[in-house]
């Protein structure tokens, strides 16, 4: 860590019902901040409705109850935000919220806007606007409509619906093959009623973890502790994470065809590594090596070297325990693209890495580490999948770990690994819907830490 930089750490400052309060201590940013997070096993039957929960609240309150009225709000609050969506980590779907708005000190009247903001969003998150014991049919009908037309719109990336038609196929039968946003077809079951039933089981028993960051005084923080806590909560969901162990017993492979210039292949690998274990940070450098950038195996010898591949690259799933290799091929090239893939593989449990590849990899994570470090958003995630997976690391610590990491420590985890499916995405023959030279400038996905 530079000299005299100021470490960013989470203080926990309250537990109470189920829900966790901590304060993100870092001086760098001149926004304040608060992030909600509700915890949910991930299951089909309130998937969808849980998706579509916070894209309704954000439409009014009962002191704001048009879009029109809120908007004017956040505006009278030098331009604040209020926010929410809906992912999952592992087998867990967490409901988010979000609200920021810019701290006192750049403000010409010196308002409290931490204390005026943060009554707003609980307003929108404890008394949404409601009739008939549900929410109100027009507004919920036009976000399921969105809901519905966003899980439609799935299929127009085709890089990652191929992602996720390989987590469907690899994960058959367990919860994680659930999209984050549940199907359509559960999406357009959902009524008023139940939504706002699975909404009240959310805020009254769903664990929750909150974070507050930016220049927010203890006054303040308590404050919104205690206005927060003030929903009576029982019964408090149990939400664990799996064992992510598992043997494959056979290779599955599954071919798909559509209408797309370019063949899609997705390859799924069972890690075997724990969020919490030990070896999961010599997993992370293990796939830095294998096609975490550009001075990865898979981008050197599948695209650079043989120019088989619009891309290569491998993402982790941390709290699953998975791992995905992604690569956009040309479908007469796949053999070739699938036999020097698996052989990087089989190079890392060989041992064959070089220290220029171990040396890069870590360089890069620590930029990944340092940049994570500038946005508020990142942070607050990073603690939250600490706290989730119970490591209690910060910044500092983790950098700190992976920097440890030995070439022995990496293959030790390569020898854990496992294939599981093998997914290919191929063109059907007919005008291709895509933009050819689209594929040129596909972002690589995140595999996080």
């Amino acid at each position: 860590m530079e000299s005299g930089t100021v470490k960013t750490t989470a203080e926990k400052l309250a537990e109470k019902d189920g829900i966790t309060f901590y304060r993100i201590n870092s001086e760098k940013f001149k926004t304040n901040r608060v992030d909600i997070f509700f915890l949910d096993r991930l299951e089909r039957q309130r998937a969808s409705a849980n998706a579509i929960i916070p894209s309704v609240l954000k439409r009014g309150c009962s002191k704001f109850e048009t879009q029109r009225e809120l908007e004017a709000r956040l505006e009278e609050l030098y331009g604040a935000v209020v926010d929410g969506g809906c992912s999952k980590k592992g087998e867990t779907q967490i409901v988010s919220f979000h609200m920021s708005h810019i701290a006192d000190s750049y403000t010409s009247s010196r308002d409290n806007l931490f204390d005026q903001c943060s009554e707003l969003l609980m307003c929108i998150l404890q008394n949404p606007v409601a009739e008939d014991n549900g929410f109100k049919v027009p507004v919920f009908r036009q976000e399921r409509d969105n809901l519905v037309d966003y899980i439609r719109s799935r299929i127009n990336d085709k890089m990652r619906f191929s992602f996720l038609r390989c987590i469907e196929e690899m994960c058959s039968g367990e919860a994680f093959a659930i999209p984050d946003e549940g199907y359509e077809e559960d999406a357009l079951l959902l009524t008023p009623q139940k939504t706002f039933a699975i909404y009240r089981e959310m805020v009254e028993s769903y664990p929750c973890y909150v974070y507050m960051s930016g220049s927010i005084d203890d006054g303040s923080a308590q404050r919104f502790i205690e206005q927060f806590s003030q929903v009576a909560r029982a019964g408090i969901r149990k939400v664990e994470f799996p064992d992510v162990a598992k043997t494959v017993k056979e290779v599955r492979r599954v071919d798909e065809s559509m209408n797309v210039n370019q063949g899609k292949l997705c390859m799924g690998f069972r890690t075997n590594v724990s969020p919490s274990s030990p070896d999961y940070y010599p997993l992370v450098v293990y796939n830095g090596i294998l096609g975490g950038d550009v001075h990865s195996k898979l981008f050197q010898n599948v695209r650079e070297k043989a120019s088989l591949a619009y891309y290569a690259q491998s993402v982790l799933e941390k709290y699953k325990g998975l791992m995905v290799i992604m690569s956009g091929i040309e479908q007469e090239n796949r053999d070739k693209a699938e036999k020097i893939i698996l052989r990087q593989f089989e190079d890392m449990r060989e041992g064959n890495i070089t220290r220029e590849e171990i040396d890069a990899t870590k360089k890069s994570l620590r930029t990944g580490i340092k940049t994570m470090q500038d946005s508020q958003g990142a942070i607050v995630d990073f603690f939250l999948s600490q706290h989730l997976s119970q490591d209690g690391e910060d910044f500092e610590s983790m950098a700190e770990k992976l920097e440890a990491v030995t070439i022995d420590d990496v293959v030790r985890v390569a020898g854990k690994i496992q294939l599981d499916t093998i997914y290919f995405l191929k063109p059907d023959g007919t005008q291709p819907q895509e933009d050819p030279q689209a594929e040129l400038l596909d972002e690589p996905m995140e595999g996080g830490f």
